[in-house]
């Protein structure tokens, strides 16, 4: 079976690395087109091969004409059975241009709902583009169980065309050889402690995502100025991501980041690096208003921090409350407060949050769903 998979950024294909290659192994002939130039270590690694299409990230329909026209050619000369959509521009272009190829199976990978914190007349455009894929997909997968009962409650497609693949997610992590406490080298981490000027007794607050407003930073950030003046004067902010190029924080917001003692920013960090920095981190805050999946929670969660995360959907399917961490309010005061809640009660979380994701999210356990759901295409 030839499977193409269309993403806008071949970065987010990163979801799916070490899948695709077991997809392969098992029968699953899978390309990949985006706008990137050429083929990268991804591809590589995962044998697939890559397809160059020009998809821009923002709205302009004489390029999206084209990408259409192109795609539709590109789908037809290679005779592909099933065209996977990812993320908002690659699925709308992917799933018009596979339905004017005559493709049976149009597969809308949903990773989240951009409208929901969209306003004026962003939120009709973003809407419309949403309902235009849907109703070009023959099936659609949600990421997560609120996402999809989010897009129910919109409107947005039948309930008998979406589904979610296991408890969630693109296809797990892996818990064993990458997100594993016991894999950690402690002369390795405390040299990258030595490197960002943690000291033993600091208490670290950590994020990972993009720095944009609709990941909670602004609050966050008054959250961590709140919890310092109340007496905790050994915390800090490790804030792991790049600056969002659309969704931008204002000035003041990025200036306390840059010129802040106890906020360190790292910017991108290497996805194999990870471990180490939810290492040093007591614990793990995502004030998210909006998600596909919250997978760096369940990144946290795996090497063991606890974790505060908003009641946002995409947000709740990545926390058994209680088990590995508790809901927040995306407000500066429920953030701090759950902050001194959590440092005195850390103990509580510190082997259970990792069973929590071992038992639902290891990647290996979950690839046979996946693998099945594209057997059931043939």
């Amino acid at each position: 079976m030839k499977v193409l998979h269309v993403f806008t950024l071949l970065t987010t294909a990163s979801f799916f690395d070490g899948q695709f290659q077991y997809l392969g192994e098992n029968g699953i002939d899978i390309s990949v087109a985006s706008n990137a130039i050429a083929e990268d270590d991804f591809c590589q690694r995962n044998s697939i091969r890559h397809i160059h299409i020009p998809i821009t990230r923002t709205i302009n329909p004489l390029a999206d004409l084209k990408a259409i026209y192109r795609l539709v050619r590109i789908i037809r000369k290679n005779k592909f059975d099933v065209v996977f959509g990812h993320t908002p521009k690659g699925a709308m272009i992917s799933m018009i241009a596979a339905k004017l190829a005559g493709t049976k199976h149009r597969v809308y990978y949903r990773h989240g709902l951009i409208y929901t914190t969209s306003k004026g007349i962003k939120h009709l455009i973003f809407k419309f583009i949403e309902k235009l894929t849907s109703s070009c997909a023959s099936k659609i997968i949600n990421v997560s169980p609120s996402l999809g009962e989010l897009a129910i409650k919109d409107h947005l497609n039948h309930r008998k065309k979406q589904l979610v693949i296991g408890p969630g997610t693109c296809g797990g992590i892996d818990t064993i050889k990458l997100f594993n406490p016991k894999l950690i080298d402690n002369n390795r981490l405390n040299d990258l402690r030595r490197q960002l000027s943690i000291k033993s007794t600091d208490y670290i607050i950590g994020f990972c995502g993009r720095l944009c407003r609709d990941k909670g930073i602004i609050e966050l950030i008054d959250a961590f100025r709140t919890f310092k003046k109340n007496g905790h004067d050994e915390a800090k902010l490790l804030l792991i991501g790049r600056y969002d190029s659309r969704d931008i924080l204002p000035d003041h917001i990025k200036q306390n980041i840059q010129n802040s003692n106890d906020i360190i920013h790292t910017g991108l960090v290497n996805h194999n690096e990870l471990p180490y920095y939810y290492s040093l981190m007591n614990v793990f805050v995502f004030p998210s208003y909006r998600e596909g999946f919250g997978m760096s929670v369940i990144e946290a969660s795996s090497m063991n921090v606890p974790v505060l995360v908003s009641r946002s959907h995409g947000c709740i399917d990545a926390i058994k409350e209680g088990v590995s961490g508790e809901y927040i309010e995306i407000t500066a005061k429920s953030i701090s407060e759950k902050l001194s809640e959590l440092k005195n009660n850390r103990h509580t979380y510190n082997t259970v949050s990792r069973k929590f994701v071992t038992d639902n999210f290891e990647q290996t356990d979950l690839w046979p769903s996946i693998l099945q759901f594209y057997n059931q295409l043939k």
